[in-house]
């Protein structure tokens, strides 16, 4: 056999070793590191530069933990954060931004060396990294205002992004969507605001799910329980639980405290996840097997903060109430902390979205199916009312009669928010769904009702609906066109 010359074997040896790094070993972290003293800026311009002062790293830590011994993955960023590693254990996907003023983009980083690249440009910047099945990169774009992060001018939406394709998006809500996580099943979690919170500058915000194709848009948890109104941050702890970040008023990333749901029963078992811990809380995240990773401001032994810096720490998940102190960097804040170990993949799915067709359907099982009790609400339903929401104006495009046994089937447009309202045989408005349910092109949507309990299964009844062919929506009857409740 022949050998190789020189400048051959040279080359093959410098591609084989930039390739083929040592993996991290087990138990490696990464960390989210602030700096000490420097709060947000007098006016930040948006939630991130709130979260992620001038000097904040995304950094890989491996045993022994040593703070001398970290290595930075968002080299030649000027901040940097909320890490999500890939289901294989070699990448992470972080935001940063390459210098003040910059937009906030999302970068990925292999584990075993190599500078960051970045992977979105979408106008506005991008956020919130997430890991769908086959690699499909999930995100928020464009970064919302700090002054008024809910209800901007250009809300935020969810974005699928897969390699080598541009980013489509997959809601469309009118208002912001944040914090998208990807759960085993494949569902996308993702926080809004609760239809019909009364204040606008400071709403109630909920939990829904959402396919990776944008279809079947469903309330998850935080609509019926009554608890504190902020949430942020939800992740898939375990089988069981899955937690997020509660706050009690819209004052900023760090009054906080961990909370779950039961990922069986979401919708009214939301719980203290940290009873036993009166400090505050950056973020709370699946670690090794059994054990949750808490970011949490430095603890003493009442399980009362002692000062301003936050440290990494682990939690039992059968006994939550106690935690144990893991990691402390004295010159940093950890604010954010990933286990890195490779894990199953969450699950894919067919998409039944047709980009040929500019509509979708709704079927109603029951229209007078609802989970308000009081005044003309309980009033039976004689027409159903829908207008998309376009540029922040509500455009009437028709109404039905529902069958006698208040269920429906009907074409509606695709991509826009659907306003739906229910009348009764007097020409009053009895029943009204907020803009939030849109459909895909092609999708077929089924909904209990109008406001329907979340945590009740629908009868197991054919609704008449399904026995014809879609509605088309009429003209509004006279009677309808300005009469209100």
């Amino acid at each position: 056999m022949r050998a190789l010359g020189p400048p051959v074997a040279v080359l093959l040896a410098a591609l084989l070793l930039s390739g083929c790094r040592e993996a991290p070993p087990t138990g490696a972290l990464v960390l989210t590191q602030t700096p000490l003293g420097t709060g947000a800026p007098a006016r930040a311009a948006t939630v991130l530069d709130e979260r992620y002062p001038a000097g904040s790293r995304v950094v890989l830590l491996v045993p022994p933990y040593r703070t001398n011994d970290v290595r930075l993955l968002s080299k030649g960023l000027w901040a940097a954060g909320d890490p999500v590693v890939t289901p294989d254990g070699q990448t992470v996907y972080f935001i940063g931004r390459p210098a003040a003023g910059a937009e906030w983009q999302i970068y990925r980083a292999r584990l075993n060396g190599g500078s960051p690249r970045r992977v979105t440009g979408l106008p506005g910047g991008a956020m919130n990294p997430a890991v769908a099945a086959g690699g499909e990169l999930i995100f928020s774009s464009p970064v919302p205002p700090a002054d008024r992060p809910w209800t901007p001018p250009r809300p935020a939406a969810l974005y699928a992004q897969k390699a080598g394709a541009p980013p489509h998006r997959i809601t469309f809500t009118p208002h912001t969507a944040l914090d998208p996580t990807v759960l085993a099943d494949g569902r996308i979690l993702f926080v809004t605001v609760q239809p019909g919170s009364a204040d606008p500058e400071h709403p109630r915000l909920a939990l829904f799910t959402v396919n990776t194709d944008g279809t079947e848009l469903t309330a998850f948890a935080g609509q019926h329980d009554g608890g504190w109104p902020v949430v942020r941050r939800p992740r898939a702890l375990d089988r069981t639980w899955v937690a997020f970040l509660a706050a009690e008023r819209h004052v900023g990333a760090d009054l906080t405290r961990a909370e779950g749901v039961r990922l069986a029963r979401p919708q009214q078992t939301r719980t203290p996840l940290l009873p036993g811990v009166n400090a505050r809380c950056r973020a709370l995240e699946p670690g090794p097997p059994g054990e949750w990773l808490a970011c949490l401001e430095t603890l003493g032994r009442s399980g009362r903060g002692l000062s301003d810096t936050f440290a990494v720490y682990r939690v039992r998940a059968d006994a939550p109430d106690a935690v144990t102190p893991l990691f402390d960097d004295p010159a940093w804040h950890e604010v954010e902390a990933a286990w890195l170990a490779a894990r199953t993949p969450p699950q894919g799915h067919m998409s039944t979205v047709d980009p040929q067709r500019p509509t979708g359907t709704v079927l109603c099982l029951d229209v007078n199916e609802t989970s308000y009790t009081a005044g003309p609400a309980t009033n039976a339903a004689a027409r159903v009312r829908f207008a998309a929401l376009r540029d922040g104006r509500e455009q009437v495009l028709g109404e039905l009669q529902p069958h006698p046994d208040g269920s429906f089937l009907v074409d509606v447009p695709a991509d826009v928010p659907l306003v739906i309202e229910a009348w009764d045989d007097e020409g009053r408005r009895v029943r009204r769904c907020p803009p939030l349910v849109w459909v895909r092109p092609g999708e077929n949507r089924a909904c209990v009702g109008c406001h329907e309990p979340h945590h009740r299964a629908p009868r197991n009844v054919r609704p008449l609906a399904a026995n014809t062919a879609p509605l088309t929506l009429k003209s509004p009857a006279p009677a309808l066109a300005g009469n209100e409740p």
